[in-house]
Parts: C-alpha cells; structure tokens; sequence
C-alpha cells in the first residue's frame, strides 16, 4: 500500500467513529487487514486515530477526512473506501447511518457516486450474512 498506514488509520477510525465502538470484530478485522497488508502499525495507529477522532464533532471530523484524502495515492481512494465499508460491517450489520457515511467517505475521497454505489452494491450481494437496516 502506498498510502501512509496513518493516514489510512485516519479513514479507519471515521468507520470506527460511525458506529461509536471499537468492537471486538473490528478489532480482529484491523489485526487481519495489518497482517495481510504487512503494516505491523496499523493497529496503534488505528487506536491513537480513534483517541485523536473520539471527541470530534462531525464538521472536525470531515475536515480532519478532508485533509487525509488529500495525502491518499490516487489509485487507492476505492480501496480504502472499500476497507471502511468492511470495517463498518465487521460486526455483520449495515446500518443505515453507516450507508450515509460511506457515501460522506466517499465524497471526501473524491469517489464519485456511480463507483461507491457499485463498491456497496458488490458487497452486500457478496455476505450473505450481512444484516441490512431498512
């Protein structure tokens, strides 16, 4: 991954935010997504984002997004929005607040909407166990 682990931490910590616990799924989704992206980091830099993110109000919140994406690689802005997506359902529940940040996520990274509808159309046809609020 060419992004900085800390910057992607930052996007991390918003999906962690969405849902207000940092739980035990995504606690072993971020250990599973460290070893497969060999970023031995990525779980203390997750935890200092979540401490920095944790008291923010949603204007800081978006602005502190804002300032990540500008240092994201350009190639990978679908990627994170990706991760952020199976963070927020690592506990097998979509929320409907969690679809309104994702789409906030992807504004922010500059994915249009036609491609994170298609990233979220893919991946609820995918998990079969994924529980979806109406």
């Amino acid at each position: 991954m060419k992004t900085d682990p800390k910057i992607l931490s930052s996007f991390l910590a918003a999906a962690v935010w969405a849902d207000g616990e940092y739980d035990e799924f995504e606690k072993e989704f971020v250990a599973d997504l460290a070893e497969g992206l060999e970023v031995s980091t990525l779980t203390a830099t997750l935890e200092a984002a979540i401490k920095e993110t944790e008291k923010m109000t949603e204007e800081e919140l978006a602005a502190y997004l804002e300032a990540a994406a500008k240092k994201v690689d350009a190639g990978e802005k679908e990627g994170i929005l990706t991760l952020c997506l199976q963070l927020m359902c690592a506990d097998s529940f979509l929320a409907q607040d969690e679809v309104d940040n994702f789409f906030a996520f992807a504004d922010i990274l500059g994915v249009n909407e036609e491609a994170a509808t298609a990233i979220l159309d893919e991946y609820v046809n995918e998990e079969e166990d994924l529980i979806i609020e109406e």
